[in-house]
């Protein structure tokens, strides 16, 4: 859930909620008779209002950029943070290749990445003196990204990357009222629940890696950095519109060898993997975490038998964990 927190002070104000010690297990008070009992357009004057002011589209953009940037591993990602208590999962599917070559020293590529995230959050909420009720909502977005860059030699085994993406996404918001939060539906649906808005994003980044061919073991050491300008066009609702910006870094590193192997006549590598990324600039706290370590092991196999630099297929698997945050990834992938 987006800026939960941000979300939770709207719902107290709105008719006078009440948190609890830990969010989002919300009481109302006597005071909803007041907001129900006035008129309907200024009822939903006041949430709209309510809405706006708490600047939620923090945590919307949040979504859509750890959906599309890949410093933060695509995973499954359970936040702990008790404002923000929240399951997210991200997909990615990525492709690059190489599109010119600029001089003895550089190449430009290009890429293309098609990303989808999905982020689930309950609010269980008793409204005296009806049914005690829930909120069960599920953001889910989409986003397909490409991009230019370029890879210069500077020698010594180091490469520096800078680059430009651009992406179109799409951000879903779908929730189910259960019980007494029926009443909250009128008021809180395309502004807070059910509603969608388009976006794109702009991020110019920046890498560095280190490469060390020994013999037959690799080791790869690498950092990134990107900040991205996030906005949204046409919101089911111009409430939810929003213009964000957030940066994020990541540091990698991982060593391969032999295990004295082959598969299908080829040798087999294992590999052992880590990293470490996370957010930056003012909207850094809008998911719940703002950085993550993984650690993670795998195997690889070449592609080709006889070339001197072959690209790789790499299995991998991951654990993932930091401050309010643990989580898990699987990947498949193609290495340079």
């Amino acid at each position: 859930m987006p800026r939960g927190g941000a979300i939770a002070r709207a719902f107290c104000r709105i008719g006078s909620f009440k948190a609890l010690p830990y969010f989002p297990e919300l009481a109302l008070t006597g005071a909803v008779w007041i907001m129900l009992a006035a008129p309907a357009t200024a009822q939903q004057q006041q949430v709209r209002d309510l809405v706006v002011g708490a600047r939620l589209g923090a945590g919307y953009a949040g979504l859509l950029n750890l959906a599309a940037t890949p410093d933060i591993s695509a995973a499954s990602y359970h936040v702990t943070d008790p404002n923000l208590a929240t399951d997210i999962d991200v997909l990615r599917v990525p492709y690059e290749d190489r599109l010119a070559t600029l001089s003895t020293k550089a190449d430009l590529y290009w890429r293309v990445v098609g990303s989808y995230l999905t982020s689930k959050q309950d609010f269980p909420m008793s409204v005296p003196p009806f049914a005690p009720g829930s909120i069960d909502s599920k953001w889910i977005a989409y986003s397909l990204t490409g991009g230019l860059f370029a890879k210069i030699d500077l020698g010594s085994g180091f490469t520096l990357a800078p680059g430009l993406d651009l992406s179109v996404a799409r951000l879903e918001n779908n929730a189910d009222y259960m019980g007494g939060a029926t009443l909250l539906q009128p008021f809180l649906d395309n502004l807070l629940f059910n509603w969608h808005t388009n976006a794109y994003l702009v991020t110019p980044n920046l890498g560095l890696t280190w490469k060390l061919v020994e013999a037959d073991r690799r080791v790869s050491v690498g950092a990134h950095v990107s900040w991205s300008w996030i906005s949204s066009f046409e919101a089911s609702d111009p409430a939810i519109g929003f213009n964000e910006t957030m940066g994020v870094y990541s540091i990698r590193a991982d060593y391969a060898a032999p295990t004295g192997m082959t598969v299908f006549q080829r040798p087999l590598d294992w590999v052992v993997l880590a990293s470490y990324a996370g957010f930056f600039g003012g909207n850094r706290h809008a998911l719940g975490f703002t950085s993550v370590a993984e650690i993670g092991a795998g195997v690889e196999i070449p592609i080709s038998k006889s070339a001197p630099n072959p690209k790789r297929v790499r299995i991998s698997a991951s654990y993932l964990f930091g401050d309010h945050v643990t989580g898990w990834t699987v990947s498949l992938g193609l290495r340079y």
